[in-house]
């Protein structure tokens, strides 16, 4: 299996350093108050968003490769192509509504910022105003393109899942139980429902800011006659077994 992390920090790092050139030729070319502070902040801000993900993706690379060299392996399994199709449509419309709901929220302090300057800012707040409005629709495409690239990579990755003590990886995305950002909160067997196959749940909490912790889950399908490994795997990482209506501690 490709180890596909490493692309996109090679990715991470060609924009922050484009990001670098364009804070350095704001501060240094434009005027202050005409752009140019502006232009420095937001550049400036994404530099450092870039260099933070490339060091999300680093460590995630260096993990996924732990994982597949089959360093503490405790399963490997392959799933029917149906049943990987048929997650992935059910993942892409969570997702799709996941970013809707972000993009209202995000948007709506967006526009009062952007009023905001244009009504007591004069021209440089209009030109920070323009700013932030292409700042909106960029945010905008982000939110409809992201889940169909994520559901276009679901699709043609192949249906696996490996779970080691150092981490996960599930439909070609790897998921370190620890590493920058990001750490696993908890883990649970889920027997067999209505709804559902048998599951491993993994909890995961990944730092968005400098205090906001943004919970997920993982949720890894249990082929039949696994079941009792994958209880044993979900109480050898400190979980539990339970029911899919039972309340998580």
């Amino acid at each position: 299996m490709e180890n596909p992390e490493w692309r996109w920090v090679y990715i991470s790092l060609l924009a922050s350093g484009f990001f670098l050139m364009l804070t350095v030729y704001a501060n240094f070319a434009m005027d202050c108050l005409f752009g140019g502070c502006a232009v420095t902040f937001v550049s400036g801000y994404l530099f450092i968003c870039g260099i933070a993900t490339a060091l999300l993706f680093w460590t995630r690379a260096r993990a996924m490769d732990a994982i597949l060299a089959g360093e503490g392996l405790l399963a490997s399994w392959t799933y029917p192509e149906e049943e990987m199709r048929q997650s992935a449509e059910r993942e892409y419309r969570e997702y799709r509504e996941v970013n809707r709901g972000l993009l209202y929220v995000v948007g709506g302090f967006i526009l009062i910022a952007m009023v905001l300057l244009i009504l007591f800012g004069g021209e440089p707040g209009l030109l920070t105003a323009g700013m932030l409005f292409v700042v909106l629709v960029l945010c905008g495409i982000a939110s409809v393109v992201a889940p169909m690239l994520e559901y276009r990579r679901v699709s043609g990755s192949p249906g696996r899942a490996v779970i080691t003590r150092q981490g996960i990886v599930y439909r070609g995305a790897v998921y370190p139980f620890r590493s920058f950002l990001l750490r696993m909160d908890g883990v649970r067997f889920l027997k067999k429902s209505r709804t559902h196959p048998p599951l491993i749940a993994f909890s995961f909490l990944q730092l968005v800011g400098l205090y906001i912790p943004r919970a997920f889950e993982v949720r890894v399908p249990v082929p039949q006659g696994e079941e009792e490994n994958a209880q044993r795997i979900a109480a050898l990482l400190g979980g539990s077994t339970m029911e899919e209506d039972e309340e998580v501690p």
